[in-house]
């Protein structure tokens, strides 16, 4: 799903994606002509690995997401180390945002209840 930047006013736009059994949904909202910020909760459930044994598991996130949108390259004035995501054509794709997001938490080490106490 994308939207076009010039569509975001300073009003919350809602936004609800489900893909298989997550959910990403939120709110857009203008910051000033550059940046939208995006609040939204990424939920359900996904098929993952144990990264010790690799035996199947599922994961059940539950990620509060705060982020930045620019619109180009975002320039950071008062240093503040934030998550900023840029897109370069006008648009926010929220689908990719979504798929960056999954990967991200995917990072992170999960594993099967057999080897939590390993």
């Amino acid at each position: 799903m994308k939207i076009a930047f010039a569509k975001i006013a300073n009003n919350q736009i809602p936004f609800d994606i489900k893909r298989e059994n997550l959910s990403f949904s939120g709110n857009l909202k203008r910051v000033n002509s550059d940046l939208v910020e995006c609040k939204a909760l990424i939920s359900g459930n996904m098929s993952h690995n144990c990264d010790r044994c690799g035996e199947d598991i599922i994961l059940s996130p539950k990620e509060n997401l705060n982020l930045l949108i620019s619109d180009g390259i975002y320039k950071d004035s008062e240093e503040k180390l934030e998550d900023v995501i840029e897109f370069f054509d006008g648009y926010i794709d929220l689908e990719e945002i979504l798929s960056s997001e999954i990967e991200a938490f995917k990072s992170d080490y999960f594993y099967c209840k057999d080897c939590e106490n390993l």
